[in-house]
């Protein structure tokens, strides 16, 4: 199963609300992870290469029933453009995931993210 929450500080999981509609994930709501909510936020410091302010991580949090799933944040700019992706397993219900140095990510260019947490291995 993999879910995707894309553009959103913090989304449910179970469903993102569409003027009353919800899109379920999973098979039912019943699922642990599938009825988190997922909150997002940044930590942002001053980059060196970029002569100015970059985001150096994600701070996620709301994922204690999705502990061991593989979670996968791309950051988004100007268009939608990928800027960055950042991997990690979820360890617990509050992490942080951090920008790899090859890629960063300029404070001012981050517009969006999306968050795709996986609980089998290529999806």
């Amino acid at each position: 199963m993999a879910l995707a929450l894309v553009g959103v500080r913090t989304a449910s999981a179970a469903g993102i609300d569409l003027g009353g509609q919800q899109i379920l994930v999973g098979e039912d709501e019943s699922q642990g992870c599938s009825s988190s909510t997922v909150g997002i936020d940044y930590d942002v410091a001053y980059d060196a290469a970029l002569q100015g302010y970059g985001v150096s991580a994600a701070e996620l949090s709301g994922l204690g029933a999705c502990q061991g799933q593989d979670v996968v944040v791309t950051l988004s700019g100007p268009g939608g453009v990928a800027l960055a992706e950042l991997s990690a397993v979820v360890g617990g219900s509050e992490m942080t995931v951090a920008v790899p140095a090859t890629t960063p990510v300029p404070a001012e260019q981050l517009t969006g993210v999306s968050i795709t947490l996986s609980s089998e291995a290529g999806v």
